[in-house]
């Protein structure tokens, strides 16, 4: 049985246009991923498809630069030589393997980012939002910053974060996290110490009860169809405690990857952030796609 093509494997023809082929990528990544019910090996066999199809400059460049029979790879594995340190440490997590960049630094099309700005770890910074400026959502989200950088991006080397972005419907994100094909929308607030209750929609703390950030990711969902995007909601200590307030959740409030927000202080979200992102199917790898419409969301 010959192995399928990467039109194939992506569903398109031979002559359709790179914009067709990125639907077609999006589509076939959201129906394979993992985290929806996808298989890992179906899901890097459609990134692989898309990999060779955006190096490509036409159907004869593919043909001509395709490897022969034995040469490539098999699907889901990188083309880069065998690396002697990895066999030696099977146990390595994944996502402290080598990052890798998709499409490669091969490809230079204008719509992707150079190697100088993939290789950066923070992109953006707390920025004023129309005429006035909110000085305690700047220094909350400069704080965010501080606390993901240290906590975060030192032990997941593909993270990358971008601050400040507009949403594809109305609003703002404060933060959004990316690591190989998980997307983690960070917004912030601040409550003073104490115990909360949270039944899925309000904190309680004593007869005070507060409102969350109300924020939807459903657009983000639609635009970054190859990845598995989950909210965030951030609640930090006026004193800069990881630990509080303590954010406790009421029965059947549990937060899940699909239903109830995940509301969480610092060091729940610390916790969140590593399992979600770091457990990811492919999490050394960078989108440098992804991160280019990310960065274009910046306000």
């Amino acid at each position: 049985m010959s192995t399928p093509s990467p039109y194939e494997i992506l569903g398109v023809a031979p002559t359709a246009s790179m914009e067709d082929i990125k639907v077609a990528y999006r589509r076939a990544a959201r129906a394979t991923h993992p985290d929806l019910g996808g298989s890992e090996e179906k899901f890097k066999e459609v990134q692989r498809a898309f990999q060779q199809l955006s190096e490509m400059a036409s159907p004869l460049g593919y043909e001509q630069t395709f490897q022969s029979p034995g040469n490539a790879p098999r699907a889901g594995f990188s083309a880069r030589p065998f690396d002697e340190r990895l066999r030696k440490s099977p146990q390595q997590p994944k996502a402290q393997l080598p990052t890798e960049y998709v499409p490669p630094f091969s490809d230079t099309s204008p719509t992707l980012l150079d190697r100088k700005v993939c290789e950066q770890r923070v992109h953006g910074e707390p920025r004023k939002r129309g005429l006035f400026s909110n000085r305690a959502r700047l220094i909350r989200e400069a704080q965010t910053i501080n606390l993901l950088s240290k906590n975060v991006l030192n032990i997941l080397p593909a993270a990358r974060l971008v601050n400040g972005l507009r949403s594809p419907a109305s609003g703002h994100y404060d933060h959004v996290l990316i690591a190989g094909y998980r997307m983690a929308v960070i917004n912030t607030m601040t409550l003073p110490d104490g115990y909360y209750s949270f039944d899925g929609n309000v904190l309680r703390h004593g007869n005070k009860l507060t409102q969350p950030p109300q924020f939807s990711i459903s657009g983000l969902q639609r635009q970054f169809m190859q990845m598995n995007v989950v909210a965030f909601t951030l609640v930090l200590s006026a004193n800069g405690n990881h630990h509080e307030p303590v954010i406790e959740y009421r029965r059947n409030a549990d937060p899940t990857l699909a239903s109830t927000p995940n509301v969480l202080n610092a060091a729940g979200l610390i916790r969140e952030l590593k399992l979600f992102l770091g457990s990811g199917p492919s999490p050394n790898v960078v989108d440098r796609l992804a991160l280019a419409q990310l960065r274009e969301a910046m306000y």
